[in-house]
């Protein structure tokens, strides 16, 4: 039995490599696939109709063909070079496994390429996201790797080929997979019953239909994925036809124009954007045995002074942190494919600081420079000066390495040697994702052993970050600067968004929204339907009495409008009003503006 069973692999060993490689490369994708659907909706095998799960397995099979194409091609000797593809598959799908914690998504190909962000905190979270699931993408090749070595290496050099079949089996290969993508193109617009072409399935669905990026691997699979990624990392900048043009400047027109400034309560303040770091709503509630998790937080948040809202939904895309900034200094949203900080820091944008031009301006973070870009964007920004972790490193070990603590501190030192009336970007980085490393030593709120391990981590922190606040804020005041200084605090993004409540009270149970808490702004109440992170831009030129300004964003001041509508992606809206339409089109026509460099020429 054993000699007949060499004899069929020294018989056909390509054959069986070639097998082996296919179902090798089909689970690693699949479970890439399975590992998306899952963080978008954690029952999806039951709520997928059968026919997108057979999609699923034959956008894998079609990947299969395509990527194999060397290893038929490639002559005997040469063939052990098809390891190569299989490999880069593995490790594109580690890399997926790594993103999907944080962005439930899948990472974009451009975000390959961020080598500048490979700091500290990049790299903390990447090994925090390393879980025993890994394993799903490793063992596949690994495996299929002591196969070939101790069965097929030897016959797969020994066994020829003629190079004419070789060529045509290659051809079958393409055609299998040219096939089996137009069938695809077929089925997908006869379920959406929309006139879906060829190109229009491999471009719109990613631009402007889709939700997430994972969607378009659904429908399309994970090589025309990167192949669309690769062509709109080339051409990042796109020059817009007459018709999007026109659209732009239509959309733009209807846009509110008002130029009063019946709002503003807070012109001629001091300006300060905390941008605070992963804050979830759920948190600012939060007790824990009835002691408050965040007690400065909650207070300024009952405060009838205070402009308040717990409902701002988050609508950051790949850049995260760096897109939150964006959208709170230019009004406008971020991209779906690519993370503006890096493709498109060198644009021109209407700003705050261009709004506020006799303001003086200063930026603080505790993140390496290069980190999603943040000291060029700061410029871009309009930003006379930037303080980043090489000048906070000392306050940041005297604090025992307590990010927050230590970067309000500075900022506090920073705040006496400006000109006033100034307006000063904090972000803070204290509360970053993974939330493994308990606080040494470790706090009331870890010893209390509720919830989860997880849980209490990231509400350790959110102490630790409300005890900062409070303490700077009593710095401000000593320094007489508090009652003259508008302080802004806001969510980057929201975190720990698992339908599950990990242990924690289900208060916001998926986890979706963030905090806006405006202080000595001269307006005050609670907003109590959904906003954007988008409203936030117009909302500041309402309170600053900055209307003045032609562009207003893309976001609607919560102070004018009823706002009870947010479109926290381009066909997903939370809430309902009048404006969920133009809020969904506003996500195509701020991509126009940015990839087309719209205000690049209106400076000229």
């Amino acid at each position: 039995m054993k000699e007949k069973a060499n004899n069929i692999i020294s018989k056909y060993p390509n054959l069986w490599f070639y097998l082996l490689s296919m179902g090798c490369i089909m689970v690693q994708l699949l479970f890439v696939s399975h590992q998306f659907n899952k963080f978008v909706d954690p029952e999806w095998l039951s709520h997928m109709a059968t026919g997108d799960k057979a999609m699923l397995v034959l956008n894998s099979f079609a990947d299969g063909l395509f990527l194999l194409t060397p290893l038929i091609l490639l002559p005997p000797k040469w063939r052990k070079w098809s390891w190569i593809v299989i490999w880069l598959v593995t490790l594109w799908c580690l890399a997926q496994f790594l993103y999907m914690p944080t962005y439930r998504d899948l990472m974009p190909l451009s975000s390959f390429f961020m080598t500048e962000n490979m700091g500290d905190t990049l790299m903390t979270s990447i090994v925090g996201a390393i879980k025993p699931r890994i394993l799903e993408v490793l063992l596949p090749p690994i495996l299929l790797y002591v196969v070939y070595r101790i069965w097929l290496k030897k016959p797969m050099e020994e066994v020829h080929q003629p190079a004419k079949h070789r060529l045509l089996l290659a051809a079958a290969g393409i055609v299998g997979f040219a096939v089996i993508r137009l069938g695809a193109t077929a089925i997908h617009k006869e379920d959406n019953n929309v006139p879906t072409t060829f190109s229009q399935q491999f471009s719109d669905d990613y631009c402007v239909m889709w939700t997430r990026q994972g969607d378009y691997m659904n429908i399309n699979g994970a090589v025309p994925y990167v192949v669309y990624g690769a062509i709109t990392s080339i051409f990042d900048t796109k020059t817009l036809s007459e018709e999007e043009k026109q659209q732009v400047e239509q959309y733009l027109e209807v846009q509110p124009h008002y130029t009063d400034n019946g709002y503003a309560t807070a012109r001629g303040k001091n300006v300060i954007l905390l941008v605070v770091e992963s804050l979830n709503s759920w948190a600012v509630n939060m007790q824990i045995g009835g002691r408050d998790v965040a007690p400065t937080l909650k207070n300024l948040c009952s405060d009838s002074t205070c402009l308040v809202s717990l409902a701002m939904k988050s609508q950051v895309k790949n850049g995260r942190s760096s897109d939150g900034i964006f959208m709170y200094n230019t009004g406008l949203l971020p991209l779906n494919t690519k993370v503006i900080a890096n493709s498109y820091s060198d644009a021109s944008y209407p700003t705050l600081c261009d709004a506020l031009n006799n303001y003086d301006s200063f930026y603080a973070c505790c993140d390496e420079p290069s980190l999603w870009n943040v000291k060029n964007m700061a410029k871009t920004y309009g930003y006379s000066s930037f303080y980043c972790k090489d000048e906070i490193k000392d306050a940041i070990e005297r604090n025992n390495y307590l990010l927050d603590k230590s970067l309000l501190e500075e900022v506090a030192q920073i705040i006496p040697t400006r000109k006033q009336p100034f307006i000063a970007l904090v972000a803070t980085a204290g509360m970053h994702h993974p939330f493994d490393e308990v606080m040494e030593p470790a706090t009331w709120v870890m010893n209390s052993n509720v919830y989860t391990r997880e849980v209490r981590c990231y509400l350790e922190r959110v102490n630790a970050f409300d005890t900062a606040l409070a303490n700077f804020i009593d710095e401000l005041k000593k320094q007489d600067i508090y009652d003259n200084t508008m302080i802004v605090i806001v969510s980057d993004h929201n975190e720990m968004v698992d339908d599950s409540p990990q242990g924690r009270p289900a208060i916001d149970r998926e986890g979706d929204n963030c905090a806006m808490i405006i202080i000595n702004s001269g307006q005050a109440g609670h907003i109590n339907g959904p906003i954007g992170q988008i409203d936030i831009y117009p909302t500041l030129l309402d309170l600053l009495g900055l209307n003045s300004q032609t562009w207003k964003g893309l976001g609607y001041s919560v102070l004018r409008n009823n706002i009870t509508s947010v479109a926290i992606a381009p066909t997903t809206i939370a809430g309902n009003s009048p404006l969920k339409n133009r809020q969904q089109e506003a996500w195509r026509i701020s991509d126009l503006i940015i990839t087309s460099r719209w205000f690049d020429s209106k400076k000229k």
